[in-house]
């Protein structure tokens, strides 16, 4: 440091006395008029995707004024905008040597507006102050080569660190066109310390003309600039245009009230059948010049309009309508685009029926016509089906999410059992006019069961039988051939009731048996069969008027014609119909719409289904220090080239899959843990999947027994172990018994393993102890102990009793009853047992006999077994142990009749039901049948006349 003292001084800054102050005033047009108008007032008006007003009232930017036309013919103009404004941006420096021209050539301006400005404005010194400095331009109109200053900004002793605007107005205008000049007065900077760069930020056309801008809807906001640093984004919410709906129709509650003559009112609504009536009958924007109002059919869309407004799930434990549109169509399109974008809404297909246009949902309905080999060309039906990569297995579905700032939103719909059996497969879709998750989800899910459930298309030709219907109309296709037995043909008699076929039928089932018949009317009619006098000839319950040779199908259970939907008629050069069918599943609305889960039909006679698994049991066998489990199972039927997929969890994560042929599967070298088994069937050349069955065991030792229930009586207690925790495979009990707690710890007296017990061996009046441990192939658990006390015994009392002697052999009748009143202390009461046996040096039992007291003398009982016993009324003994292997004797004569499920009769024919009761398996001199659940034949082997 220096000998010297300096002060030192901190550089100071001038203050900012430059700010911009305009105010932006903006016309929008909205849409075509006529509309509701804002759907919410400011909350529902944006700039920059904030709301100018909160939904608690307050306001998130000051000075904002709005004013609206709904945009009727006779509307007036926007008072708050006496001008009609265009704003040219410039953007350009402008600098001393180079001035900024521009041209106007528009001989309708009234004035010109310019916006001028500093980008930045302030000075420097060599001390470092920031202090204020000047800098001047020149607005100047030039016709030819001559120039007129009009205008100067001059900022004097100024300084701002942001961008400073101002405007001029330019009111005496010249002829057009002319040029209007920006120069710089004031010489370029050539210092970094002094900050004067100018700019021409734009010039604003004015028109001193009122517009009322008619049949246009139109919003008008002025708000302070300074809050934004450009011109701010605008997205309005609006109830869009007032449209021609029902006059029995209320919008607002989607209620339609008494019959409906035809008539209308205008109001707004976002029900989509409306919308696509207006687009078609509209003079302005539609195609009501071509078409005209009476070249729609209303009453159709009334009925699709109804559909529309029904209630579904939203997904979030709510209802909203099915089916809504809320959509700008925003530019020119081809006509058939935005008719299919509006149908695609309500899955509908727009066609011209000849006279009026219509629109043919997706949707459950009655067929028009029955179709067999009888009446198609050559008696063929050609089928094809969708290749397994254009059938979808997961849809990304784009909508507009209102609840993210009404921004596209992708929802995602999968079926997770096809993504596992197809793998994923995943279609792209624009739900149009879509503003509902939940409406977005139906689309999607819609889509997948489609292309799940309706995979077949069929084709065939026909005569002028098959302009009788029209494009989207449900028919129905009795194939005999697809069957494999004969649903339909043609009539050759009716008579009142009685209908006289042209082939034989086979009635499996009468009472569900009806026929489809088209009346002399054309109307087809489906009237429940009565009785089947002859294989050709069946009794209607209800008389038809049919003509001879007309087409009849037969509904038979489950077995009948098959529903397709008409895409496509064309005529043939031979005067025939080309058909073209895709399959229809009426279920698939309740699929969709309500979450319903249904069997897929087969319609047909072939076993084509997967059979279900059945019976599926898990046996733990130990090895060594690790254990295998053999799985079992069994199927109702069969099929061909059938496999079954196992798979093995362990602790809910897969450890095993295996394709294995027979019904049983051994698991060898597993650990302890919690394991599951889920099994089910697969089509050995399609690899299609049945229904899975899954079994849930454990290798664990068990857990302890949470209780004992013990019954006591005079002479005998029962036992039975209660298990409130899951017992795993295989769990039986061990007894002990004892006279005190520490004999029973002890576990000296073993009574026997079962599941439950009885002990015989009491004495009446006496307190026993009895101990259980719960044991498995594993270990065994705790053991659980308990006591109780036999009752007293009075004269009368019943029971088993056993007393030894040295030869076993039953007594005089009073001499027994004296050697019982010795030996027990009571005498013996009716029904009571008495047992007289001998040992010999062995200790086991040489011989004995046994009586029954029947209250006067000693009986011999019709039976008594005092070892083994096989009976069919109560077994009574010294202990029964459930679990114990019992061998069947050899019967001989009479029948066996297991709850109805297996019979076997005298003359050893045996017959398998099903639940419902109809024969699965019928084995008869020499023959076996195998038939389904319906009662249909699939398999016979054997004598194949019979």
């Amino acid at each position: 440091m220096g000998k010297g003292k300096k002060k030192a001084k901190t550089p100071r800054e001038a203050q900012d006395n430059l700010k911009s102050n305009q105010q932006l005033s903006i016309i929008d047009l909205l849409c075509e008029g006529q509309i509701e108008g804002p759907a919410n007032g400011l909350q529902n008006v944006f700039l920059n995707d904030t709301p100018i007003q909160a939904p608690d009232g307050s306001y998130n930017f000051k000075g904002v004024e709005i004013e609206w036309t709904s945009g009727t013919q006779s509307q007036a103009p926007l008072e708050s905008f006496p001008a009609t404004e265009n704003e040219v941006p410039v953007n350009l420096e402008v600098k001393a040597s180079t001035p900024i021209v521009r041209t106007i050539t528009d001989p309708n301006i009234d004035r010109v507006r310019v916006t001028v400005g500093v980008q930045s404005l302030s000075s420097t010194d060599n001390k470092g102050n920031i202090n204020r400095t000047s800098v001047s331009m020149a607005i100047q109109i030039g016709t030819g080569h001559m120039w007129e200053t009009v205008k100067t900004v001059d900022l004097i002793d100024k300084k701002t660190r942001s961008q400073y605007l101002t405007s001029v107005i330019l009111d005496d205008l010249p002829p057009k066109p002319f040029n209007i000049r920006v120069v710089r007065r004031t010489q370029d900077s050539t210092s970094s310390l002094l900050v004067n760069n100018t700019l021409w930020s734009s010039y604003t056309e004015i028109y001193d003309t009122k517009f009322s801008y008619p049949n246009t809807a139109v919003v008008g906001l002025k708000f302070d600039s300074s809050q934004f640093s450009g011109v701010p984004r605008r997205n309005y919410l609006i109830k869009g245009m007032i449209l021609k709906v029902p006059d029995n129709y209320d919008p607002e509650t989607r209620e339609y009230k008494g019959f409906w003559s035809g008539n209308f009112k205008l109001a707004w609504t976002n029900n989509p059948a409306w919308i696509f009536y207006d687009i078609l009958t509209n003079t302005r924007y539609g195609m009501g010049n071509r078409i005209g109002q009476f070249g729609v059919d209303k009453f159709a869309l009334y009925t699709i309009a109804q559909y529309c407004d029904q209630l579904v799930d939203d997904g979030f434990g709510g209802k909203e309508p099915r089916f809504t549109c809320n959509c700008y169509i925003t530019e020119q399109r081809q006509a058939y685009d935005v008719i299919h974008d509006l149908c695609s809404i309500f899955r509908a297909m727009p066609i011209w029926d000849g006279t009026q246009y219509t629109a043919v949902m997706d949707r459950p309905s009655d067929p028009v016509a029955i179709y067999a080999n009888a009446n198609v060309v050559e008696g063929q039906f050609n089928y094809t089906s969708a290749a397994q990569k254009s059938r979808h297995t997961a849809v990304h579905v784009r909508y507009i999410d209102p609840n993210n700032n009404w921004e596209t939103t992708t929802e995602y719909v999968a079926d997770d059992e096809l993504i596992k059996r197809f793998g994923l497969n995943v279609a792209q879709i624009d739900a149009f006019g879509c503003t509902s998750r939940g409406q977005a989800h139906r689309v999607g899910k819609w889509l997948i069961q489609t292309e799940k459930l309706e995979t077949q298309t069929v084709t065939f030709s026909i005569g002028r039988e098959g302009i009788r219907h029209l494009p989207g109309d449900i028919i129905g296709i009795a194939d005999n051939d697809f069957s494999g037995t004969t649903i339909g043909g043609r009539i050759l008699e009716a008579n009142s009731s009685t209908i006289t076929l042209d082939r034989d039928i086979d009635i499996k089932n009468m009472k569900s048996a009806y026929l489809s018949v088209t009346d002399t009317n054309m109307q087809l009619q489906k009237v429940k069969i009565q009785a089947q006098v002859k294989p050709n000839q069946i009794v209607l319950e209800n008389s038809v008027s049919v003509d001879e040779y007309s087409v009849w199908g037969l509904y038979d259970n489950k077995i009948k014609p098959r529903l397709f939907k008409a895409i496509a008629i064309a005529e043939n050069s031979e005067g025939t119909y080309s058909i073209t069918a895709l399959q229809h599943e009426p279920k698939k609305e309740e699929i969709v719409d309500n979450g319903a889960k249904f069997e897929a039909e087969s319609n047909t006679i072939f076993g084509w289904s997967i059979p279900p698994v059945e019976q599926l049991q898990a046996e733990i066998i130990p090895e060594s220090d690790l254990y295998q489990v053999r799985l079992s199972w069994s199927t109702p039927r069969t099929i061909q080239n059938l496999k079954f997929e196992v798979k093995i969890y362990r602790d809910d994560k897969l450890v095993s899959r295996e394709i294995v042929a027979n019904t049983e599967y051994y698991i060898s070298d597993l650990q302890q843990g919690k394991f599951s088994a889920t099994v089910r069937g697969v089509g050995g050349e399609d690899g299609r999947l049945g229904d899975e069955t899954t079994i849930a065991f454990s290798i664990l030792p068990p857990a302890k027994p949470s209780g004992l229930v013990l019954t006591p009586s005079a002479f005998n207690i029962a036992i039975r172990p209660v298990m409130t925790a899951v017992s795993s495979l295989g769990t039986q009990f061990e007894f002990y018994k004892g006279a005190t707690r520490a004999e029973v710890e002890e576990q000296t007296n073993y009574l026997g393993r079962a599941m439950s017990l009885t002990d015989v061996d009491c004495t009446p009046d006496t307190e026993y102890w009895y101990g259980v441990n719960a044991v498995n192939v594993v270990g065994r658990s705790e053991m659980y102990i308990a006591n109780t006390r036999t009752l007293v015994a009075e004269n009368g009392a019943g029971g088993l009793f056993r007393i030894q002697t040295d030869d076993g052999k039953f007594p005089t009748n009073d001499t027994a009853t004296q050697m019982f009143y010795r030996e027990f202390g009571f005498y013996p009461a009716r029904d009571t047992t008495l047992i007289i046996y001998s040992v010999d040096a062995a200790g086991k039992v040489s011989h004995s006999e046994a009586r029954l007291y029947n209250g006067a003398q000693w009986i011999e009982p019709k039976m008594f077994i005092d070892g083994d016993l096989i009976a069919t009324e109560t077994i009574r003994g010294d202990r029964l142990i459930a679990g114990t292997e019992i061998n069947a004797p050899t019967i001989r004569g009479g029948n066996i009749n297991v709850n109805d499920r297996f019979i076997v009769d005298e003359n050893g024919s045996a017959t398998i039901n099903y639940r419902n009761g109809n024969a699965g398996t019928i084995m008869k001199d020499g023959t076996i049948k195998i038939f389904d659940e319906t009662g249909a034949l699939v398999v016979q082997i054997g004598n194949l006349e019979v």
